[in-house]
Formats: C-alpha cells, structure tokens, sequence
C-alpha cells in the first residue's frame, strides 16, 4: 500500500483531522531528523574547506529549541580554534639573527606550517613555532625576549557563516523537512491503525 502524502504546510488542518498529539510527535520527529542531516551536511562542507575534524565541529554544535512549534536552530560556539588543531608541522626556515656581540648573520631554524583550507595547502606561520603541542609566536616579532603566545586560526562559527553553506543547508531543510515529515505521519497513522 502506498504511502500517504500529509502536507506540513496544512498543520493546523490535520491538528483538527488526527489526533494533535499525533501531528506534534510527528513534526517533532522531522525536524529532529532534519537538524541532524542539516549538521551533516554543514560540517561535510566545512571539512571540504578546511582541513578540521567532524569531531571538532560536532562539539561546538548546539541544536536548541527555538518555538513550541518544534522549530530548531543549529547554533555553532567558540572561539577561534588554536592552529595546532590544523595539522601542525615543522620545516627549516632561513632567518637573520643577532649574535650576543649585536652582529646579525644569517641562519635556519625550525620554522612552524599548518594546513588551514585545503585549498591554499600547508602555509608558513611566519614568526612561528611548534613546541609543547602549540604553535607560538613571540608577542613582539622584533624582540626575542618578548613572551611567546599561542598563535589562533579561524573559529567554527566564522568557517559555517558562509553564504554558500548556509544556503545549501537551508535548501536541505526545505527539500528534506516535508518530505520527513510525511514520512513520519504516515508510520504513526499506520502503527496506530495496526498496519506496521
């Protein structure tokens, strides 16, 4: 038997046609269903940019009731992320020194690279350096006694905030929600109905 076509755009018809609490477990099913494909979909964009972690993501992810009506909104958190999260390595750089006399020559040292997008490949952090599982750059590049900081790339927020992910994600909604929701309806008439 095929299955019923319900329209959620017609809510409050079917609230007067079927049971209310019925039609509310069902669109609170969907858009469940649909957050969590949504977040999918913003996080395989992300990790098609940037060279980050599902796991990264998934954890500054929060999908918070907005309305009664079951309405959710994916909210991403944080700051900007520490460039060691972005494949840290090292690479001999050429330098100019100063000696102990104040006489500057040239030299190399161990110089820090990260992979950020992937579309730019592994960049030099100039200045930088990879110790203790940090990348660090002296606060003051001029003065080698100045305090070294943990250098910061871009933030979760920043990386979903494109226009191109968020229109893709809210086409997903567009094109997915209904389609649950139908879905939904349809199981919980036919359970009730003793047809599953």
């Amino acid at each position: 038997m095929p299955a019923l076509q319900f329209d959620i755009r017609e809510l409050q018809r079917l609230r007067q046609r079927f049971d209310p609490k019925d039609v509310e477990k069902a669109l609170r099913w969907a858009v469940d269903a649909t957050s969590r494909k949504a977040a999918t979909h913003i996080s395989r964009d992300i990790r098609d940019a940037y060279a980050i972690k599902a796991g990264d993501i998934k954890r500054r992810l929060k999908i918070e009731r907005v309305r009664r009506d079951a309405t959710r909104a994916l909210l991403y958190t944080g700051r900007r992320l520490p460039l060691e999260q972005f494949k840290p390595g090292t690479k001999r750089v050429r330098v100019t020194a100063t000696s102990s006399t104040g006489k500057r020559f040239k030299t190399t040292r161990k110089g820090a690279t990260v992979r950020v997008r992937k579309d730019k490949g592994r960049q030099l952090v100039k200045g930088g350096w990879y110790a203790k599982g940090h990348i660090l750059r002296r606060a003051d590049r001029s003065d080698n006694t100045s305090e070294p900081r943990i250098q910061f790339g871009p933030s979760i927020p920043g990386m979903v905030a494109h226009p191109e992910t968020i229109e893709g994600a809210q086409e997903l909604v567009r094109r997915d929600l209904p389609e649950q929701f139908s879905n939904r309806m349809d199981y919980i008439l036919n359970k009730k109905a003793g047809l599953s």
